[in-house]
């Protein structure tokens, strides 16, 4: 029977599926109709914890996994970025500022992203951008709500949910130096001679939500 860490379909992997076919769902909402965008938001946030609990808890974990879970994290955080920018183009501070700084560091951490699959290297979530998804997460939500009151509030809310934004923003920029910190010693690691595991060491004792930062994946070629 083939090893769970290389099936493509697991329970916590149909829930990334979903998570991922959702994004364009809420793009769409976001022009239409706020409320249905906040709900199918807010879905894709609870989706992202249950998943990774269901792998953890039923020991489901796979290799597909923690490359699609930071990947439908990232495309649902450009998503919302970009959406944000348009909404509010007339605002200031200009929200497309964040915007463009999320998108490259986002597209540049899915290029090593790919780059370390061709290598056969996964590389899980580690806690800093775990946590730089909550702050975004809490910022947007916080921009949902200003969208809902009068031009005084919004205005209120709306610097309030830049400032966290912002916050959330930085956080991710330093969760993409820490990643390629981890992965340049990963790659200057010489596997002993007739090892075909590749010891992925985040450098964290525990990862967020209590997952394990400290995996050791194995080769599927072996």
């Amino acid at each position: 029977m083939k090893n769970i860490k290389y099936k493509l379909f697991t329970v916590p992997n149909i829930i990334t599926y979903a998570r991922i076919l959702l994004i364009p769902a809420f793009a769409v909402a976001m022009f239409y109709d706020s409320v249905w965008g906040l709900a199918l938001f807010a879905l894709c946030a609870g989706t992202d914890f249950f998943d990774g609990y269901i792998a953890r808890r039923f020991n489901m974990v796979s290799n597909i996994g923690k490359f699609l879970d930071p990947l439908a994290d990232k495309l649902m955080q450009i998503t919302v970025m970009v959406c944000m920018s348009v909404l509010y183009a007339e605002k200031t501070p200009p929200f497309y500022i964040l915007a463009v700084v999320l998108v490259s560091k986002e597209t540049l951490q899915l290029v090593m992203g790919f780059f370390l699959l061709t290598k056969k290297v996964v590389v899980p979530a580690n806690i800093y951008g775990k946590a730089a998804t909550v702050i975004l997460a809490v910022g947007i939500g916080l921009l949902f709500l200003a969208g809902a009151f009068g031009d005084a509030a919004e205005n209120t809310l709306y610097i309030i949910g830049f400032t966290v934004c912002a916050a959330g923003v930085a956080a991710a920029v330093f969760a993409l130096v820490m990643y390629a910190v981890i992965i340049a010693k990963q790659l200057n690691y010489k596997v002993p001679a007739g090892d075909k595991n590749i010891e992925i060491n985040t450098g964290l004792k525990s990862g967020y939500f209590g997952g394990k930062a400290d995996e050791k994946f194995d080769n599927p070629e072996k």
